[in-house]
């Protein structure tokens, strides 16, 4: 697969893909393309009807021979086209070669490229870089999940088909209760809140359908950021009774004698802190940095680069911190349950915001680390184990993002909520406007190219026995 320039004498067998972020809006002469870029919120060409006639065809994959055989266009000018397709879009259109020898070569060689930069990320991390962004450089609250990232318990935080007609938060709810997790009288800590939707649903599901447990709670949302802090209080306000709000770095901070029955960390460990280790270092018994005596104390099995004479790896320093942390203020019988995107055998790899990093985790570290401490653990993923419906078809995020951040605001309407949208609930939204808009994609939540819940892990902690877990 080959992305960039449109290279000469394309075969005729060869697939065209358009970009996910590309859509238009039909009119009656023609359509007005747009291609989301950051900041950019105005249409970015204007097609005629035969360009556009193109454009749905080329959104179902065609080759180039189906194209030239289906309209009456010129080789060179369907060429051309597609080369300006690309030139204006940086990136809307990618072709595939049937035959995939060199392209797939091409491929693979930008996957190496792309691996070895997040690895220089991931290495030139600082510590205290997620420390600064929350505290200080955190300043819209709603625009970070609306615009800048996603979660799936945002995109989730209304009743969704996909959950037989519950919100995540809910869903997430009905497990803890059917699992064991939450029982009466249970002190609830959450690390890291977001915008507090996730424990106002909680809250709101426990009051309206498990009252005995609700009546003996105590939730305690623990944050680091003065921005987020403030819209959980504001969103979970009508549970003032039950909530409680503190604030701090759960990489380092001290809970004292404050224990807990149920920790939840939800789709938060991504922004803790990374480490390089030096391997070699490990190997001879002498670690020099504090994460490289966890790396050895905890056996972790590590996924080696060489640099130089060297052999580092990259480890998700600040989730382990957190796991230590979280292991001192459980109660004798408590658990936790920790949610994040990343795979169980992965060095950590750079997520790139346009405000800061995260990185993805290695949840096999992570398993072996509350091995080490004695903690039942139990891992699948986050759509297995909550209970999606891996059949529903939700929009791809590139576009909505487009639809949201370009075509909307062209048209001087007011932008849609970022939900996972299936078609049904994006026509009832649109209305008639949906069947003008062109490329927009659904995808099944089980596809790899859905932002899907089937690609985040669950890992549940408990310190009860097996049996009662």
């Amino acid at each position: 697969m080959t992305n960039g320039t449109i290279p000469a004498g394309i075969p005729d067998d060869a697939l065209f893909i358009l970009n996910p972020a590309i859509i238009w809006l039909r009119d009656e002469f023609g359509s007005v393309g747009f291609y989301r870029i950051p900041g950019q919120s105005a249409p970015v060409r204007r097609f005629t009807m035969l360009e556009t006639d193109i454009l749905e065809h080329l959104s179902t994959g065609a080759t180039k021979a189906e194209i030239l055989n289906r309209f009456d266009v010129e080789p060179s000018a369907l060429t051309r086209f597609m080369e300006s397709l690309d030139i204006w879009g940086e990136g809307a259109l990618r072709w595939q070669n049937k035959q995939e020898s060199q392209a797939l070569a091409d491929h693979n060689r930008l996957i190496a490229a792309a691996r070895l930069r997040d690895i220089a990320m991931a290495m030139a991390a600082k510590a205290d870089e997620n420390d600064q962004f929350h505290k200080a450089q955190l300043t819209d609250a709603q625009r970070q999940f609306d615009q800048i990232e996603t979660t799936i318990s945002h995109i989730f935080r209304e009743p969704h088909v996909a959950l037989d007609d519950r919100s995540y938060g809910q869903a997430f709810c009905d497990w803890l209760i059917t699992s064991g997790q939450m029982k009466s009288s249970c002190k609830i800590i959450e690390i890291g809140c977001g915008l507090g939707y996730f424990a106002k649903a909680i809250l709101d599901r426990l009051e309206a359908v498990y009252p005995d447990i609700y009546d003996g709670l105590s939730y305690t949302l623990f944050d680091l950021s003065p921005e987020l802090q403030a819209a959980q209080k504001s969103n979970c306000s009508r549970h003032a009774g039950k909530t409680h709000f503190v604030s701090g770095n759960i990489e380092t901070h001290d809970f004292e004698d404050q224990r807990f029955d149920l920790a939840l960390s939800n789709e938060v460990i991504a922004d803790l802190s990374v480490a390089t280790i030096s391997l070699d270092n490990i190997q001879s018994g002498s670690p020099q940095s504090e994460a490289e005596i966890i790396a050895q104390d905890y056996q972790l099995d590590c996924v080696p680069i060489a640099q130089g004479n060297q052999r580092l790896a990259v480890i998700n320093f600040g989730a382990i911190k957190m796991l230590q942390n979280v292991d001192k203020c459980l109660n004798e019988n408590g658990y936790a349950v920790v949610t994040e995107y990343g795979s169980l055998d992965q060095s950590p790899k750079a997520v790139r915001f346009s405000n800061h990093d995260e990185y993805t985790v290695h949840f096999g570290q992570l398993e072996q680390v509350a091995q080490q401490l004695g903690i039942y653990h139990n891992r699948g993923t986050m759509g297995d184990v909550i209970g999606f419906n891996s059949n529903c078809e939700t929009i791809r995020m590139e576009s909505l993002r487009t639809l949201c951040d370009c075509l909307l605001p062209y048209l001087g309407r007011q932008s849609l909520p970022v939900l996972a949208y299936t078609p049904v609930s994006l026509k009832d939204a649109l209305g008639e406007l949906m069947d003008r808009i062109g490329n927009l994609q659904f995808l099944r939540l089980d596809d790899p190219a859905s932002f899907s819940p089937f690609r985040f892990e669950l890992l549940s902690l408990s310190r009860a026995s097996q049996k009662g877990a």
